[in-house]
């Protein structure tokens, strides 16, 4: 049995001063989603932090129920992801990374949403805001929109990985590792791709919204000039093989 209705993912390495303002906003959807009824816990997840970031986040712990640090020597996104899976006791899995920031109502939305569909769905934000190198806007298609094209996916990943997803999912398919040697990497395009391969859809909670800081030394940044590609996947070929069907019949 599920201890709590969500458990709030933050995944943190080196970010320093800039975790103060994710955690603040960690705060302010947490206590939104509390004073609607949904029980919340905070799992936050270090790889191989700095000694300011590491300090900043037990204090943050030290003052706020329900929270818990898990410590991990992975030197990698998609590992770290599934290590906070692995602690996690609450029924829905949301993600954070540790200089991003959520929408206050973004927990008690994506709840409300999850809780209403009992089909095999990933939630999204509507909108991301793309702050710091390189500013835009982003907004996410729904997969039950008629402008989602799935072959689109062979070129462009829909989402970020800053989804909201029953920890069942998770936990049966976790993150893939990346492996810039390889040009292996992407680990949240490569899920996203999986997940559509095994009958999951990825949808929008309408009005919701997170903003996502964008650094030139980022770790999308690094994949993309290390010419990496995400990991292989069944979802092309089963594209394909419906329409072929769909020819025929």
């Amino acid at each position: 049995m599920d201890s709590f209705d969500i458990t709030a993912i933050v995944n943190g390495h080196r970010e320093g001063l800039l975790a103060q303002p994710t955690l603040l906003s960690l705060r302010q959807a947490i206590e939104h989603s509390e004073r609607n009824g949904i029980q919340v816990e905070t799992v936050i997840v270090l790889d191989r932090p700095d000694r300011v970031t590491e300090e900043l986040v037990q204090s943050f712990c030290h003052r706020t129920k329900n929270t818990r640090v898990v410590t991990v020597d992975h030197g990698d996104l998609g590992l770290s992801r599934n290590s906070g899976v692995a602690a996690a006791q609450g029924k829905w899995i949301a993600f954070l990374d540790a200089d991003d920031l959520w929408g206050s109502t973004w927990l008690s939305a994506a709840f409300k949403a999850g809780e209403g569909d009992p089909r095999p769905i990933i939630w999204h934000p509507e909108l991301s805001v793309l702050f710091g190198s390189n500013p835009h806007l982003y907004l996410h298609i729904d997969m039950e929109d008629p402008e989602f094209e799935p072959a689109a996916l062979a070129v462009t990943n829909y989402w970020t990985a800053l989804c909201f997803a029953p920890r069942s999912l998770l936990k049966r398919i976790p993150y893939r590792y990346t492996r810039m040697s390889s040009q292996i990497g992407f680990e949240d395009w490569s899920w996203n791709m999986e997940t559509i391969a095994q009958g999951w859809l990825h949808k929008i909670v309408p009005g919701s919204g997170h903003a996502v800081r964008r650094k030139e030394t980022s770790l999308l940044q690094q994949t993309k000039s290390a010419s990496c590609l995400p990991h292989a996947s069944n979802m092309f070929r089963q594209l394909l093989e419906k329409r072929a069907k769909n020819r025929t019949a």
